[in-house]
């Protein structure tokens, strides 16, 4: 026979584990705050002026529909971003009632995997219906493109985001004289993703990661070597030459990285913020050239920083945790 107080214990017990399944069931939502009923999020559009954000989603789905809420729908600055400028509604494509009567309205499948639409007020498509791309970056290319359709800037760490996710990465070695001075100069390269002071046989170089698609290597170093830093390009065994007038070639020998990654970055109060590696290399650039590199912060990390400045939140690095967005703190 259950007492009781014993019976209250155990319904408790039943309670908390109901929710923690039901949380467990919901991973395919990723970290946004969905509304679920969509006649409810034409009203919050109307009120606030924004784009719905419109997610068809298998609740609980399928390792595709999983995967899309674990690296897309919980990747912090896409969920800023479709927090700040939309109105998230999430419609489950294997329920029935109002999901499924939103569902039959836009001829969508049931049981399919995540679809993204996003519709003004009155439920019309803004762009092309998203479909068949589960990686953050195109999930990106789309935000960008409704922002520049709704005649809204594309905040600047939206573009790098945007950049740093659809670019065709490839490397290149440059020794200087003093590679914090070559991270700050060359960091600040259109097509540079990400840049990484080193050692090569005894000299230091910056390994530099770019958009091949967007610039090129001879390029790269070109503009390094006006700027004073880049007195050789070493080779990687295996790889092409790098050609450049007035810059010799040399091997890639034992390359090891130095302890002091992104030198200005590092010995500032922006070494607290969860930094994607792109926002890392501006940021430095920025703080080693004397400029204000806030621009290329989300809202959220703004917030961070003014926090950090107030003592609110731990000054412990995070920008070099790898992934950087696990670094992330809660409440934020």
């Amino acid at each position: 026979m259950i007492t009781k107080g014993w019976s209250h214990i155990l319904i408790f017990i039943l309670v908390v584990g109901c929710h923690s399944l039901m949380a467990q069931k919901q991973v395919e939502l990723g970290n946004v705050k969905w509304l679920r009923n969509l006649d409810e999020g034409k009203k919050v559009a109307l009120a606030q002026h924004k784009p719905i954000f419109l997610l068809f989603q298998e609740v609980p789905g399928c390792a595709t529909c999983r995967n899309f809420g674990e690296d897309v729908l919980s990747h912090p600055l896409i969920v800023e971003a479709i927090s700040t400028y939309f109105v998230p509604v999430a419609i489950f494509n294997n329920k029935n009632g109002h999901d499924a009567q939103v569902l039959a309205a836009y001829k969508e499948p049931a049981w399919n995997n995540p679809v993204i639409r996003i519709v003004d007020e009155g439920g019309k498509d803004l762009v092309p219906r998203h479909s068949g791309q589960y990686q953050p970056a195109s999930v990106v290319k789309t935000i960008n493109s409704t922002l520049i359709k709704s005649n809204r800037l594309i905040p600047e760490y939206l573009v790098l985001l945007e950049t740093e996710l659809n670019a065709d990465p490839a490397e290149l070695y440059l020794e200087m004289y003093c590679f914090w001075s070559g991270e700050k100069n060359i960091g600040a390269q259109p097509g540079v993703i990400y840049t990484e002071p080193g050692y090569s046989n005894g000299k230091e170089v910056v390994r530099v990661v770019f958009d091949d698609t967007a610039t090129s290597a001879e390029k790269v170093a070109a503009q390094a070597r006006k700027s004073g830093n880049a007195d050789a390009i070493h080779i990687k065994n295996g790889t092409s030459p790098v050609s450049v007038e007035g810059i010799r070639q040399a091997p890639l020998k034992n390359y090891t990285v130095d302890k002091d990654l992104h030198y200005y970055l590092k010995n500032s109060e922006y070494a607290a913020l969860p930094l994607s590696p792109i926002q890392a290399t501006r940021i430095n650039s920025a703080l080693g050239n004397g400029t204000s590199p806030t621009i290329y912060l989300s809202p959220l990390q703004q917030q961070m920083l003014k926090d950090i400045k107030a003592g609110k939140l731990s000054k412990k690095v995070r920008y070099a945790a790898q992934p950087w967005h696990s670094a992330w703190p809660s409440g934020y």
